[in-house]
């Protein structure tokens, strides 16, 4: 208390004499007000706050210097620890405004990166990228290493939020060449971590770790320059959870399970940093689950949601809700797995969680049967609405980069242009007549070049011809080895099954027979197609392989009257598919179906072709009646398929039980 009224006491008296004073002497002002600012820690909220707007009433009262900012900016740090941000915002710009007056870059620099961490703090981080930007151009201007770096540092930051990975990591490495001039520890450290978060978006699991690792080593030096000791066990606690989940992400459960063991083991973890002892837990068990070790799994699962829901952590309980579905799942208690993921999910819709959205779509799409179809156009469009906006907010940044540029550059030129128009209009009559005596002989020149450069563009149009020339003889061999190839797999094989069939057929199966000549007659009808493929040079580089699959799809029938349904992704690449891998892709569908024809009886069948990262996947599957993969054997259609995906260097999954329909996965 006695401190407290002090503190009002020295005000009033502060108050009182700046009110006989309209303006006071630079050194005693500073002074003063520095006490008032130091002292300011042992009052109320409330009072902080009316003492901050009475002394930016006053600052305002005095002489726009350097002296005066500087005190403009310890007011703005104030505010913003009371989270008082638009006071923060009102300040920042006014020192901005004091500064362009006098042409102070520093403060200009400073004022700017204040406002980029309002909107930062803001979420608005088209602004905070503006802002950040204007503020680094200034500050590598006047050749500030260490906060050039910083707000490079910064803005990477905003462009890893906005999941510009590879430019997130483009500009912190810029960041990193910058501040390792500097003896800034932290931000070096801060800029190691960025990175790896980076490469660990990007699946460079590798490097991601070489580059946590040298982040603990800066971590290990903050600890010998006495840094606070919370605030490094922090992030080391952040480090090792990261660490983590690289290691998750490569499928090397054990390694992960070991760095998260070694978080946990951190003093008082649960007692000081329960948000991050409700993370490591979470992903711990995780982790434990993928490795088919359920030992205590429910019971971390269960205690990091709790900690997660007290603590009103949303992004944590979305992902706990989603973990505990999946571990129902792998416990067969599919109707509870499922209702913890559609917790989540919706969750995870409600706080924008893309990551999450997209986890927890593709487990209810992988087990939910009733709805499958309805979650696989969910996923399908939601992965569409992220690809997206991420192209915009690249394009977004990208251009506010660009603008920065494009403005930096008008305000030197228009500083130029002020001095050198006095300069120019004095000798701009003298050059003109020799520059006129240039262009004449310039012209003349460029007519001799502009002769030699033709004649050596008709040299490599003739050399072009020639190698033309030579593709085409190559296609013509390659589209013979096709011919054969189709021969071989789509006729010769049919014409083998059937004649062994007749070979081993009674007299008195005349249905059989029948079908069996209806066989032949396909494989005529086969040989028809490819003989006028031959003719007509229809090849997969001169139509749309989807085209061609919705072609093949839609002319399916059976007598079981089974609903065909084709779904190609628009962001595979089909220009870079050889035609050869198209053609295996077409034989492996056509015989897919052709199963379903023959045997399975099915009401739906499905096919889909999925881009998953750099690799494409086929799924086909229907609701028919199945098979015993134990019991049948694999027929000549199967071993095609087989053969096919060794040649796409994919790998091939079949499942199948009796009532329970078959599903085939192909990913190459």
């Amino acid at each position: 208390m006695k401190t407290k009224y002090k503190i009002i006491i020295f005000l009033n008296l502060f108050f009182l004499i700046s009110a006989c004073h309209k303006k006071s002497d630079n050194l005693e002002y500073k002074k003063e007000v520095t006490i008032v600012l130091n002292n300011l820690d042992a009052s109320k909220p409330i009072h902080k706050q009316k003492t901050l707007d009475t002394l930016y009433q006053y600052l305002l009262k005095q002489d726009n210097d350097s002296i005066n900012r500087n005190l403009f900016f310890k007011v703005a740090n104030k505010y913003y620890d009371l989270n008082k941000h638009n006071n923060y915002l009102r300040v920042s710009k006014k020192i901005k405004e004091l500064a362009v007056k006098e042409k102070d870059t520093v403060h200009i620099a400073k004022s700017l990166y204040y406002i980029g961490d309002y909107y930062d703090n803001k979420s608005q981080l088209d602004s905070a990228f503006s802002y950040y930007s204007k503020s680094e151009k200034l500050y590598s201007k006047i050749k500030d290493s260490l906060n050039t770096g910083r707000l490079k540092l910064y803005k990477a930051g905003i462009l890893f939020d906005a999941g510009n990975f590879t430019s997130c990591e483009i500009e912190t490495i810029n960041a990193l060449s910058l501040l390792s001039k500097t003896n800034n520890t932290r931000l070096i450290y801060e800029s190691y971590n960025l990175v790896a978060l980076a490469l660990k978006e990007l699946n460079n699991s590798k490097k991601s770790l070489d580059y946590f690792d040298l982040a603990q080593k800066q971590l290990d030096k903050l600890e010998k320059e006495n840094y606070p000791k919370d605030k490094i066990e922090r992030s080391r606690i952040a480090s090792l959870n990261n660490m983590g989940r690289v290691y998750e992400k490569a499928k090397n459960y054990t390694a992960a399970i070991h760095l998260y063991n070694k978080a946990l083991q951190i003093k008082n973890l649960k007692q000081n940093y329960p948000q991050s002892y409700a993370m490591v837990v979470d992903n711990l068990a995780y982790s434990k689950m993928k490795k088919d070790n359920f030992d205590g799994v429910e019971k971390l699962l269960f205690e990091s949601l709790g900690i997660s829901d007290s603590l009103h952590i949303t992004i944590g309980i979305v992902s706990s809700k989603i973990n505990i579905g999946e571990y129902y799942l792998h416990k067969r208690d599919t109707l509870k797995g499922l209702a913890y993921i559609r917790e989540g999910y919706i969750l995870a819709k409600k706080i924008k969680s893309s990551q999450h959205t997209i986890q927890s779509l593709k487990l209810l799409m992988q087990n939910d049967s009733k709805n499958k179809l309805d979650y696989f156009k969910l996923y399908i469009k939601f992965n569409d609405s992220i690809q997206d906006q991420e192209r915009l907010t690249s394009n977004k940044f990208a251009r506010i980069a660009y603008e920065t540029d494009q403005i930096e550059e008008k305000n030197e030129l228009l500083s130029k242009r002020n001095t050198n128009i006095i300069i120019g209009s004095g000798i701009t009559i003298l050059l003109l007549a020799i520059f006129f005596v240039i262009y004449r002989l310039k012209s003349k020149n460029k007519e001799l070049l502009f002769t030699q450069d033709q004649l050596a563009a008709n040299e490599r149009i003739y050399q072009l011809m020639l190698a033309q020339q030579l593709e085409t003889d190559k296609a013509r061999n390659e589209e013979r080895k096709r011919i054969a190839m189709e021969l071989h797999d789509g006729i010769v094989n049919s014409i083998f099954t059937t004649r062994f069939n007749l070979t081993q057929l009674d007299s008195n199966q005349k249905d059989k027979k029948e079908q069996l000549v209806k066989e032949l007659e396909k494989a005529e009808n086969e040989i028809r197609r490819v003989s006028h493929d031959l003719t007509q040079n229809e090849s997969f580089e001169d139509k749309n392989l989807p085209d061609i699959l919705a072609s093949l799809v839609k002319s399916q029938k059976n007598q079981f009257n089974t609903e065909f349904d084709l779904s190609v992704d628009k962001y595979i690449d089909w220009i870079s598919v050889s035609s050869v891998y198209k053609t295996h892709i077409y034989r492996i569908i056509q015989e897919a179906i052709q199963n379903v024809n023959k045997y399975a009886e099915a009401e739906k069948c499905y096919i889909m072709l999925l881009k998953t990262d750099t690799k494409i996947t086929i799924r086909i599957w229907d609701n028919g009646i199945g098979f015993n993969q134990k019991k049948t054997k694999h027929g000549i259609g199967l071993i095609n398929i087989k053969e096919r995906t060794k040649n796409l260097n994919g790998n091939l999954k079949i499942s199948s039980s009796i009532g329970k329909g078959t599903a085939l996965e192909i990913i190459f």
